[in-house]
């Protein structure tokens, strides 16, 4: 079989190192609301067999999974790879071991931003959430295709309360790491 650029690089992710390891982290992950089915990971692939991302780009679901189960707590959480996940659910729907992927991707995502590593267009979402009330701002175009459809007009969002929701759950500390992370960078 003729060695690809793309198995080359599946494979240089190898060997792992013992300083490489955090043998605790499949166990954070896997202690979080969605992260339950983690440890039931056979690592069979059909999670990565079904991927329509993966069909597309360089990305497995069964090398995130593996890496989490490995301990490789850094390289999961400063990689590109968690932000790739689609949520279409194919992979849920393939898995005979019921690990859910898409929630464990939403705890690893959870996880990263924590840590300053939120992709920056999820960052620009959450803060266009909280100043406008909505991922897109609200536009006259909108409002007049409503009422030809006989919609009810749409209605302003409590944008305090959104804040205070939104700080109280984190967002200000992922964007407070991101911001220390970019400056880190420059």
């Amino acid at each position: 079989m003729e060695e690809t650029e793309k198995s080359k690089a599946y494979r240089g992710d190898f060997p792992v190192r013992d300083e490489n390891v955090d043998n605790s982290f499949k166990y954070e992950i896997a202690n979080q609301v969605g992260g339950e089915g983690l440890l039931r990971c056979l690592k069979c692939g059909a999670c990565s067999g079904g991927c329509p991302v993966g069909s597309v780009i360089d990305y497995r679901p069964r090398k995130v999974l593996g890496n989490v189960l490995l301990g490789l707590k850094e390289e999961v959480l400063s990689s590109d790879q968690i932000w790739l996940c689609a949520a279409c659910f194919t992979c849920e729907e393939r898995c005979v071991q019921e690990v859910n992927f898409t929630d464990v991707v939403t705890v690893l995502r959870n996880f990263a931003s924590q840590e300053g590593n939120a992709a920056p267009g999820y960052v620009a979402m959450a803060k266009m959430v909280m100043k406008n009330g909505r991922v897109t701002a609200r536009t006259q175009l909108v409002d007049k295709m409503r009422e030809q459809l006989g919609l009810p007009p749409l209605q302003d969002p409590a944008i305090e309360q959104l804040n205070h929701i939104m700080n109280a759950a984190g967002l200000k500390r992922v964007f407070e790491a991101q911001k220390e992370r970019e400056d880190e960078s420059e």
